[in-house]
């Protein structure tokens, strides 16, 4: 913030500074956890390395660790482990991650510490010597921050499944494991079998695990006794007064109907059915709403195709609740298989009817989501809730809204509070 009466020089400083260090922005007040009473895990020291970073969308891992801060341990946040080739790739959006590294871990509120991580070499999940070269230097760094906040013996929280040898060399003395995707299913610079390999380890060595889908446990209790399925969520008050909120500039010209999709455009997401049901009905605008990390293949030239791309999550609401239709485009692929999306939970809790493709977490909720097996079937479910009557609506409406505040992030969080309990006593 401005000084009164500084000194123009220190006032440049201060400005060079922070553009090559920006601040890490304000917590968003309606991604906070709402819990009349805490979690009763307090006074441990938890380092975490995420696959998120602080400032990506917010999903359980930030949620999560804020929570656990708020409620007395000391948290160190490590950000996403970015190799070289990614971050060339990326240096138009990522070129401050050297000197955010250099900066060392970074207090955001009391008890919460963020670390961004020296750039790593690629192919980690190819060749498990690159994979042991790396975890070697981030062992050093991280014991590095930790020293300067005082951090000995963690907890070590894991969502990366390639960074099991720092349960020792960080000197934890428990660890715990939590994975949200099948990540040898994963594209980009992987083998399938070497990631398999990373995880089995990973998953013999810690105390516990906590996967998001019953399709995860399926395949990782070959390798850990203890692992326990807790689905995303949703902050359930802040989607359930979307219907309060006025109309966002953007997409007022847009006209009805509005087929909405909440979330990162990635891999998983099926561009081609975006673009089967943008040609199926000219009419029907499709709106996407999330950052963009893959081509889109042209579908962002389609006149009903409108690209919003990300924003700010307090605003989410009001973009679905000016919607008609939410949609769950995913590719059925083991991914989909295995995932938990947490924008169903969203969508429910905004009291949308939601088509989605054929995956088994949309399959839960028979009248609440509408499963589609095929292109033409998503778009005939479309067109039928289309033609609902009011009364009709209102009804699916309640009955989504009731359903997700059976899954808030407050009651995911106790659970994942429970599950550390055990594993720290």
């Amino acid at each position: 913030m401005p000084v009164k009466n500084e000194p123009g020089h220190r006032r440049l400083a201060r400005r060079i500074a922070a553009f090559f260090i920006p601040d890490d922005g304000p917590i968003p007040r309606s991604a906070e956890l709402d819990l009349t009473a805490n979690g009763s895990l307090k006074g441990q020291y938890i380092v975490t390395l995420s696959t998120q970073d602080w400032r990506d969308l917010w999903t359980r891992k930030q949620r999560f660790m804020l929570q656990f801060a708020r409620q007395g341990n000391r948290v160190l946040y490590v950000e996403t482990q970015f190799h070289w080739l990614t971050y060339f790739k990326l240096f138009r959006k990522q070129w401050r991650r050297v000197f955010l590294f250099l900066r060392g871990p970074r207090e955001i509120e009391p008890n919460l510490f963020l670390y961004t991580p020296p750039l790593l070499l690629p192919a980690f999940q190819i060749f498990p010597e690159i994979a042991a070269i790396n975890n070697f230097v981030l062992a050093f760094f991280i014991r590095s921050a930790m020293a300067k906040l005082a951090i000995s013996n963690p907890l070590l929280w894991l969502y990366s499944h390639y960074n099991e040898p720092l349960i020792r060399k960080l000197g934890c003395r428990k660890a715990l494991y939590e994975c949200v995707d099948e990540f040898s299913a994963a594209k980009g610079l992987i083998k399938p079998n070497v990631v398999k390999n990373q995880e089995r380890a990973t998953l013999e060595s810690v105390d516990a695990a906590i996967v998001t889908a019953p399709g995860l446990k399926r395949t990782k209790s070959l390798y850990n006794r203890n692992i326990n399925v807790i689905p995303n969520g949703a902050n359930v008050g802040h989607f359930n007064a979307a219907e309060n909120r006025s109309e966002p500039e953007d997409l007022r010209p847009i006209p009805h109907p509005r087929l909405t999709f909440v979330g990162g455009i990635a891999y998983w997401v099926d561009l081609e059915l975006i673009r089967y049901l943008a040609n199926l009905r000219p009419d029907w605008q499709i709106v996407m709403i999330g950052p963009v990390m893959v081509n889109l293949l042209g579908i962002d030239r389609l006149r009903n195709v409108h690209i919003l791309r990300r924003k700010p999550y307090d605003d989410l609401p009001a973009y679905l609740a000016w919607s008609d239709i939410a949609l769950n485009p995913y590719r059925v692929d083991s991914i989909a298989e295995n995932c938990s999306p947490l924008k169903l939970y969203e969508y429910m809790a905004a009291g949308l009817p939601v088509v989605s493709t054929d995956m088994p977490e949309a399959r839960k909720f028979p009248g609440i989501v509408d499963v589609a097996r095929s292109y033409d079937a998503f778009g005939a479910a479309i067109n039928s809730i289309l033609d609902w009557q009011p009364e009709k609506r209102a009804e699916r409406s309640q009955a989504a809204k009731e359903e997700s505040l059976n899954h808030s992030w407050e009651s995911r969080f106790l659970e994942v509070d429970r599950i550390a309990r055990e594993v720290v006593n």
